[in-house]
């Protein structure tokens, strides 16, 4: 790989780290609180502080998709772009991937309840969302349109750069890294009720899991060369875990460890299965 597409790597995380960071720092110094979805809903703030605070943070989301399209154009002009968003819109892929995609968020977290009532959490902590069952469907289409506009940049630009230099599995270590650490201005601004402990219990826990998904999300991609698919994957692991799971990962840090042994599981599954040298047949 050239050298100026190797410096289009660091640039582009470098550039979403800014983008993100300063924004998600600014709105915590200007009193950024956590809403609930359902305030989001009926734009029900306390003040116009927190509408602005509240803005300014998601707009942090969007590091990774500004950062994937500037790099590109940079480096590799309109041409860069049209492949970019050919792959974001690809849609025509085996259904088998939707149906993984629909189900396997869904038996991570449900593997994650039963180690949990093993482990002696009561099951009625489980299941517990803030948010009505009729909903869903809204709140899945708010986390396409914030968490998964991720997708574009991490998968669609980093994981297929990186690839070209390594393989599908130190590809995932690095991104999976970088993803994690790319969250954790926010994840020190969730705990920060935590002792110190506990913090660095949850961090663990949270940076292993997101190792982890990275290595499911490259399986999906590879086989599909599909942003799209990435991005609903993204969306629906984020819905299913709010409606199972709740915020039990945040308030119990032993919690915060189990999703990554499960995550880690399919792991080496793929892996034994696929090979790590691309994830695939």
């Amino acid at each position: 790989m050239e050298k100026s597409k190797i410096r289009s790597l660091y640039l582009y995380v470098g550039l979403a780290y800014l983008i993100t960071w300063f924004f998600w720092i600014t709105a915590f110094l200007l009193g950024y609180k956590d809403i609930a979805f359902m305030n989001i809903l009926s734009w029900d703030f306390n003040n116009q502080s927190s509408v602005i605070s509240f803005l300014i943070f998601r707009l942090g989301v969007y590091g990774p998709l500004i950062s994937s399209f500037v790099i590109t154009y940079y480096f590799f002009k309109l041409e860069g772009i049209r492949d970019l968003w050919q792959r974001i819109t690809k849609w025509k892929v085996e259904l088998k991937w939707y149906l993984y995609m629909l189900l396997i968020p869904i038996l991570i977290n449900l593997a994650v309840v039963l180690i949990g009532v093993i482990i002696g959490i009561p099951f009625n902590s489980f299941f517990k969302s803030e948010l009505p069952l009729s909903i869903i469907l809204i709140y899945f289409l708010y986390q396409i349109f914030t968490s998964g506009m991720e997708e574009p940049g991490w998968r669609g630009f980093l994981l297929e750069k990186l690839q070209k230099i390594y393989t599908a599995e130190i590809s995932s270590w690095i991104l999976g890294l970088i993803w994690a650490v790319w969250h954790y201005p926010y994840l020190l601004f969730l705990y920060s009720n935590l002792n110190l402990i506990s913090i660095i219990f949850s961090v663990v826990g949270f940076t292993m899991a997101i190792i982890g998904q990275t290595f499911i999300i490259t399986w999906f991609y590879n086989n599909t060369k599909s942003v799209l698919i990435t991005i609903l994957l993204h969306a629906w692991l984020n819905t299913s875990t709010t409606y199972i799971l709740g915020n039990i990962t945040i308030t119990n840090p032993v919690m915060g460890v189990i999703p990554a042994l499960v995550t880690w599981g399919i792991v080496f599954i793929l892996l034994k299965k696929y090979g790590g040298k691309t994830l695939t047949s």
